[in-house]
């Protein structure tokens, strides 16, 4: 008999953050990043080429997008940020529980990430690092991320949290 594997709280935690960043940095929401497969006009353009994976094709080709932008900011060597983590990180995101699908609006996804962190946060425009990489996974950690794109979003400004890595 085969075993489900369960999967962390907080890695179900980081990968609703991810996706919620990824709706909200798209173009037709706080334009971060130039495309839009996450919103309804998107999702339905895929569906034609990808009518089984539309949403995790979405959700690919925005986190693509959103590592770009991140990678431009910030750097690739020596620091990790939502868009591109650590392997073993990354590979625990892949089989987490799937609750980034279906559409929202800019309001709802805002009103989540408000309550997924904390709005005593002043996020600086630009690179700020949060945290190291061994923390990533903590509930303080995904709190400060959560809270630093909310407030950047809020404020109309590009802040691009990351944690540097130990090596």
């Amino acid at each position: 008999m085969a075993t489900k594997t369960r999967t962390s709280p907080l890695i179900v935690k980081l990968s609703r953050i991810r996706w919620l960043i990824a709706f909200l940095g798209s173009k037709k929401n706080f334009n971060w990043w130039d495309c839009s497969f996450l919103d309804e006009t998107g999702l339905k353009f895929l569906a034609m080429t990808f009518p089984r994976s539309a949403d995790s094709a979405a959700l690919e080709a925005t986190l693509q997008a959103g590592q770009r932008v991140h990678d431009a900011a910030i750097g690739r060597i020596g620091s990790y940020h939502l868009f591109r983590l650590p392997t073993a990180t990354q590979q625990r995101l892949a089989g987490a529980t799937d609750r980034n699908t279906g559409l929202v609006t800019k309001d709802d996804a805002l009103a989540e990430l408000a309550a997924l962190g904390d709005l005593s946060i002043k996020a600086p425009e630009g690179p700020v690092q949060i945290g190291v990489e061994k923390r990533i996974v903590t509930n303080e950690s995904l709190k400060e991320l959560a809270a630093h794109y909310h407030s950047a979003f809020r404020q109309g400004i590009h802040c691009y949290p990351y944690f540097a890595s130990q090596g």
